[in-house]
């Protein structure tokens, strides 16, 4: 089905928030901190155990996408200025964790640097290549090292 243009729009307006609350300015972005202490009306997450349940996986990285996700997650079901009714879905979580991980002026930037590679790029931003390259794919922007 797919989340609308109004739907990715709110999401990439909510992790502008949270990166401008914490006031992150380059990647990697420290998604355990916000978790570990979020904003006002969010409660933090016990992430010490994170590591057993998502330390493990095909990609490099993936423990960072997934922690992005359970953030969305405690973020829709918090009833404070941060959640503003985003209803939770897989496919919303995933975006979420793109956007939060990758923004999208950071990725803008980032991908005009000459010779950068989408191996660099997934190591700076500290995500999966896929989820680099898909997050640059959704952006316009291409780079050495995508098919």
């Amino acid at each position: 089905m797919g989340l609308s243009a109004e739907e990715q729009r709110r999401i990439e307006k909510l992790s502008t928030r949270l990166i401008g609350h914490y006031e992150f300015d380059q990647p990697p972005v420290p998604v355990e901190k916000i978790l570990s202490a979020p904003p006002e009306g969010l409660n933090s997450v016990d992430i010490s155990d994170l590591s057993l349940v998502f330390g493990i996986g095909e990609h490099r990285y993936e423990y960072r996408m997934a922690m992005a996700r359970l953030l969305y997650r405690e973020i829709c079901r918090a009833s404070s200025k941060w959640a503003e009714g985003f209803p939770y879905s897989n496919e919303a979580a995933r975006y979420f964790a793109a956007s939060l991980l990758v923004p999208e002026q950071w990725a803008i930037k980032s991908a005009r640097r000459p010779f950068v590679s989408l191996q660099q790029l997934s190591e700076d931003y500290q995500v999966p290549e896929y989820a680099m390259a898909s997050r640059l794919v959704k952006l316009g922007k291409r780079v050495k090292g995508m098919s």
